[in-house]
Protein backbone atom coordinates (compact mmCIF):
# COMPACT_ATOMS: atom_id res chain seq x y z
CA UNK A 1 0.00 0.00 0.00
CA UNK A 2 1.27 3.14 -1.24
CA UNK A 3 1.62 6.13 1.54
CA UNK A 4 1.88 10.14 1.62
CA UNK A 5 2.72 12.73 3.51
CA UNK A 6 -0.04 15.41 4.31
CA UNK A 7 1.62 19.03 2.45
CA UNK A 8 4.14 17.38 0.31
CA UNK A 9 1.77 18.20 -2.31
CA UNK A 10 -0.57 21.39 -2.42
CA UNK A 11 -4.10 19.99 -1.84
CA UNK A 12 -6.78 20.83 -4.54
CA UNK A 13 -8.86 24.10 -3.18
CA UNK A 14 -12.28 24.32 -3.22
CA UNK A 15 -14.01 27.38 -2.99
CA UNK A 16 -11.22 30.42 -1.60
CA UNK A 17 -14.57 32.33 -0.23
CA UNK A 18 -15.90 29.23 1.47
CA UNK A 19 -14.42 28.64 5.26
CA UNK A 20 -15.33 25.61 7.56
CA UNK A 21 -17.63 27.54 9.68
CA UNK A 22 -19.66 28.29 6.14
CA UNK A 23 -19.52 24.79 4.19
CA UNK A 24 -20.75 22.98 7.59
CA UNK A 25 -23.57 25.97 7.34
CA UNK A 26 -24.03 25.21 3.57
CA UNK A 27 -24.00 22.12 3.64
CA UNK A 28 -27.27 20.22 2.46
CA UNK A 29 -28.79 16.50 2.12
CA UNK A 30 -28.53 16.29 -1.79
CA UNK A 31 -30.67 13.48 -3.30
CA UNK A 32 -31.34 14.97 -6.62
CA UNK A 33 -28.34 15.38 -9.51
CA UNK A 34 -27.71 17.05 -12.49
CA UNK A 35 -26.12 15.32 -15.86
CA UNK A 36 -23.25 17.44 -15.28
CA UNK A 37 -19.89 14.93 -15.17
CA UNK A 38 -18.18 15.06 -11.60
CA UNK A 39 -14.47 15.37 -12.72
CA UNK A 40 -11.84 13.39 -12.28
CA UNK A 41 -9.62 16.08 -9.79
CA UNK A 42 -12.90 16.25 -7.88
CA UNK A 43 -12.44 12.93 -6.86
CA UNK A 44 -9.32 12.85 -6.32
CA UNK A 45 -9.69 16.11 -4.03
CA UNK A 46 -12.50 14.33 -2.31
CA UNK A 47 -10.85 11.12 -1.40
CA UNK A 48 -7.88 13.08 -0.22
CA UNK A 49 -10.23 15.05 2.23
CA UNK A 50 -11.32 11.59 3.51
CA UNK A 51 -7.56 10.36 4.01
CA UNK A 52 -7.18 13.66 6.20
CA UNK A 53 -9.70 12.46 8.75
CA UNK A 54 -8.27 11.45 12.35
CA UNK A 55 -8.38 7.69 12.46
CA UNK A 56 -7.69 6.04 16.28
CA UNK A 57 -3.80 5.31 16.40
CA UNK A 58 -3.55 5.98 12.63
CA UNK A 59 -4.25 2.35 12.00
CA UNK A 60 -6.47 3.93 9.22
CA UNK A 61 -9.09 1.35 8.54
CA UNK A 62 -10.98 2.64 5.66
CA UNK A 63 -10.67 2.29 1.95
CA UNK A 64 -12.88 3.48 -0.83
CA UNK A 65 -14.80 1.75 -3.48
CA UNK A 66 -15.22 3.99 -6.80
CA UNK A 67 -18.56 3.33 -8.51
CA UNK A 68 -19.19 5.23 -11.84
CA UNK A 69 -20.94 2.72 -14.73
CA UNK A 70 -24.53 3.07 -14.69
CA UNK A 71 -24.90 -0.26 -14.13
CA UNK A 72 -22.29 -0.47 -11.46
CA UNK A 73 -24.40 2.20 -10.05
CA UNK A 74 -27.82 0.63 -10.57
CA UNK A 75 -27.11 -2.42 -8.62
CA UNK A 76 -25.85 -0.19 -5.73
CA UNK A 77 -29.29 2.02 -5.20
CA UNK A 78 -30.67 -1.75 -6.05
CA UNK A 79 -29.26 -3.01 -2.44
CA UNK A 80 -30.53 0.39 -0.92
CA UNK A 81 -33.53 0.01 1.91
CA UNK A 82 -36.78 1.34 1.15
CA UNK A 83 -38.24 2.23 3.74
CA UNK A 84 -41.92 3.79 5.34
CA UNK A 85 -41.59 7.29 7.59
CA UNK A 86 -43.57 7.66 10.83
CA UNK A 87 -46.38 9.17 8.61
CA UNK A 88 -46.73 6.39 6.09
CA UNK A 89 -44.64 7.77 3.42
CA UNK A 90 -43.01 4.93 1.19
CA UNK A 91 -39.30 6.30 1.07
CA UNK A 92 -37.20 4.84 -2.15
CA UNK A 93 -33.43 5.11 -2.51
CA UNK A 94 -33.83 4.50 -6.41
CA UNK A 95 -32.48 8.35 -6.85
CA UNK A 96 -28.89 6.64 -5.86
CA UNK A 97 -28.35 5.88 -9.34
CA UNK A 98 -29.04 9.30 -11.03
CA UNK A 99 -25.43 10.62 -8.61
CA UNK A 100 -22.53 10.92 -11.42
CA UNK A 101 -20.07 9.14 -9.11
CA UNK A 102 -20.70 6.28 -5.67
CA UNK A 103 -18.16 6.69 -3.19
CA UNK A 104 -18.34 3.68 -0.60
CA UNK A 105 -16.78 3.62 2.55
CA UNK A 106 -15.63 0.52 4.02
CA UNK A 107 -13.65 -0.59 6.74
CA UNK A 108 -10.69 -3.30 7.29
CA UNK A 109 -11.51 -4.93 10.65
CA UNK A 110 -8.45 -6.30 10.96
CA UNK A 111 -6.50 -2.89 11.22
CA UNK A 112 -7.73 -1.73 14.35
CA UNK A 113 -8.32 -4.96 15.38
CA UNK A 114 -4.69 -5.66 15.58
CA UNK A 115 -4.30 -2.98 18.02
CA UNK A 116 -7.53 -2.67 20.11
CA UNK A 117 -9.16 -6.13 19.37
CA UNK A 118 -13.21 -6.72 19.51
CA UNK A 119 -13.57 -2.77 20.08
CA UNK A 120 -10.99 -2.06 17.47
CA UNK A 121 -13.09 -4.48 14.99
CA UNK A 122 -16.72 -3.22 15.31
CA UNK A 123 -16.95 -0.04 16.74
CA UNK A 124 -13.73 2.28 16.53
CA UNK A 125 -13.88 0.86 12.83
CA UNK A 126 -17.14 2.18 11.98
CA UNK A 127 -16.42 5.58 14.03
CA UNK A 128 -13.08 5.77 11.60
CA UNK A 129 -15.46 5.80 8.50
CA UNK A 130 -18.05 8.28 10.05
CA UNK A 131 -14.92 10.98 10.01
CA UNK A 132 -13.96 10.32 7.09
CA UNK A 133 -17.78 10.85 5.52
CA UNK A 134 -18.01 14.28 7.39
CA UNK A 135 -14.64 14.89 5.80
CA UNK A 136 -15.70 14.09 2.25
CA UNK A 137 -19.39 15.91 2.38
CA UNK A 138 -17.39 19.25 3.24
CA UNK A 139 -15.28 18.75 1.05
CA UNK A 140 -17.98 17.85 -1.67
CA UNK A 141 -19.82 21.38 -0.80
CA UNK A 142 -17.02 23.07 -0.99
CA UNK A 143 -16.51 22.11 -4.46
CA UNK A 144 -19.84 23.28 -5.41
CA UNK A 145 -21.42 19.57 -5.63
CA UNK A 146 -23.90 17.64 -3.43
CA UNK A 147 -24.24 14.23 -1.58
CA UNK A 148 -26.12 13.05 1.38
CA UNK A 149 -24.89 9.66 3.46
CA UNK A 150 -26.80 6.78 2.78
CA UNK A 151 -26.13 3.82 5.51
CA UNK A 152 -29.87 2.11 4.80
CA UNK A 153 -28.60 -0.84 2.39
CA UNK A 154 -27.81 -4.22 2.38
CA UNK A 155 -24.04 -4.95 2.54
CA UNK A 156 -23.89 -8.80 1.46
CA UNK A 157 -25.89 -7.49 -1.16
CA UNK A 158 -23.63 -4.60 -2.24
CA UNK A 159 -20.69 -7.05 -1.65
CA UNK A 160 -21.62 -9.18 -4.17
CA UNK A 161 -23.09 -6.70 -6.32
CA UNK A 162 -19.75 -4.83 -6.50
CA UNK A 163 -17.04 -7.26 -6.24
CA UNK A 164 -15.90 -5.76 -2.92
CA UNK A 165 -13.25 -8.14 -1.45
CA UNK A 166 -14.48 -10.41 1.86
CA UNK A 167 -12.13 -8.68 4.35
CA UNK A 168 -13.52 -5.33 3.73
CA UNK A 169 -17.22 -4.23 5.30
CA UNK A 170 -19.17 -1.71 3.65
CA UNK A 171 -20.08 1.10 6.20
CA UNK A 172 -21.63 4.16 4.22
CA UNK A 173 -22.19 5.36 0.51
CA UNK A 174 -21.86 8.78 -0.49
CA UNK A 175 -23.91 9.15 -3.79
CA UNK A 176 -22.17 12.42 -5.62
CA UNK A 177 -23.07 14.66 -8.27
CA UNK A 178 -24.35 18.29 -9.40
CA UNK A 179 -27.14 19.36 -7.62
CA UNK A 180 -30.57 19.63 -9.12
CA UNK A 181 -31.57 21.94 -6.71
CA UNK A 182 -30.02 23.63 -3.56
CA UNK A 183 -31.17 22.02 -0.11
CA UNK A 184 -33.68 24.52 1.80
CA UNK A 185 -33.08 25.70 5.68
CA UNK A 186 -32.63 23.12 8.09
CA UNK A 187 -33.66 22.74 11.65
CA UNK A 188 -31.34 22.09 14.62
CA UNK A 189 -30.86 22.72 17.66
CA UNK A 190 -28.76 25.42 19.50
CA UNK A 191 -25.38 24.41 21.36
CA UNK A 192 -27.15 25.69 24.86
CA UNK A 193 -30.08 23.11 24.30
CA UNK A 194 -27.41 20.25 24.12
CA UNK A 195 -25.12 20.61 26.62
CA UNK A 196 -25.92 18.89 30.04
CA UNK A 197 -23.04 19.87 32.14
CA UNK A 198 -20.67 22.74 32.43
CA UNK A 199 -17.34 23.01 34.38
Amino acid sequence: MSTWRVGREKPMQGNDTMDVFACMASRRSIRSFTAEAVTDAQVHAILEAGTMAPSAGNMQAREFVLVRSPLAKQAVADTSDAGITARGKVLTQTWIATADVIIVICYDPRRMGARYGEKGRTDMSKLDCMGVAQNMMLAVTALGLGTTCVIGFDAVALKHSLGIPAELTPMLLLPIGHPAAQGGPVFRLAPEELVRFTC
